[in-house]
């Protein structure tokens, strides 16, 4: 008699990446809603498994720790931050100076609206949160630039990907050094910042805006 394969339950790793998506995000909306009426100080990490309906365990094989946890929602964050960026630019196709003004500007009031942030600069003294964003912020721009690079160079810019990831890189460093310190106008923040950046993309855009 042929000899039978045993089964096997591995699933297809896409499926995995999705559930993990999942469960991130389900966590961090909770994360969300417990920062919008208490401190970061007073949110433990049973209170996000509690308000996330996960076990403790579960929490803490996820992200490691408090602090592993702290670092996730930052990064998903950046990835939000920069998302903002790639949709202006989508939506401004051969408008360089427009697409970047108000990508920037939506990154700032992004980062100034979210809870994270605001309990980073309100109550108590937070040097773990603040070192996300300072000192150890290189993961934060690592991602912003992974999310920023193929909108410059696979969209209507069209810029050679070295040099996109250049403009990418120089774009999150900048949008990032402000989260800690939120501008007063973000408007005109974003429109110093524009004038700075765009000079570069105009000279690197490969594009015909008249086909």
């Amino acid at each position: 008699m042929p000899r039978l394969r045993p089964t096997t339950n591995r699933r297809p790793a896409g499926r995995d990446r999705t559930e993990r998506r999942s469960l991130r995000a389900t966590v961090f909306d909770a994360m969300h809603e417990l920062l919008e009426v208490r401190d970061w100080s007073a949110v433990t990490m049973s209170d996000v498994a509690k308000a996330a309906g996960l076990s403790r365990q579960t929490l803490y094989s996820t992200f490691g720790n408090r602090q592993g946890l702290a670092q996730a929602y930052a990064l998903q964050l950046a990835e939000r931050f920069a998302g903002e960026i790639r949709d202006s630019i989508n939506r401004n196709p051969g408008e360089i100076e427009t697409a970047l003004h108000e990508g920037i500007n939506g990154f700032l009031l992004a980062s100034s609206r979210d809870p994270l942030i605001r309990a980073l600069l309100t109550g108590e003294i937070k040097p773990d949160l603040l070192r996300l964003i300072t000192t150890e912020a290189g993961p934060l721009i690592e991602r912003a630039t992974e999310v920023l690079t193929p909108a410059l160079s696979e969209s209507w810019m069209q810029i050679a990907p070295e040099q996109a990831r250049l403009a990418a890189s120089i774009i999150a460093r900048i949008g990032i050094s402000f989260v800690s310190l939120p501008p007063e106008d973000p408007d005109q923040l974003a429109g110093g910042l524009t004038d700075v950046v765009a000079p570069y993309l105009q000279k690197v855009v490969n594009l015909d805006i008249q086909s």
